[in-house]
């Protein structure tokens, strides 16, 4: 699977991008996005909505890749 972009988005599109899927997925959708860094306001939101997280920095260290499991 090809994460999306969204390190060139402005806070808080990106959060509200992830939310949105998130929301509208289906169980067991994996999903995943590049962002500029790791995204902690939006950790406790997905662990609320019960959403496996996994995270792992890029190879040129120019952001970070969230893999997403929906619930």
């Amino acid at each position: 699977m090809q994460p999306r972009d969204l390190r060139g988005l402005v806070p808080p599109e990106p959060l509200e991008i992830i939310l949105e899927a998130v929301d509208n997925g289906s169980s067991g959708e994996q999903l995943a996005y590049v962002l500029p860094h790791f995204p902690g306001p939006l950790m406790p939101l997905l662990q609320q909505r019960g959403v496996s997280v996994d995270s792992e920095m890029l190879p040129d260290l120019r952001g970070v890749v969230l893999k997403l499991v929906l619930p």
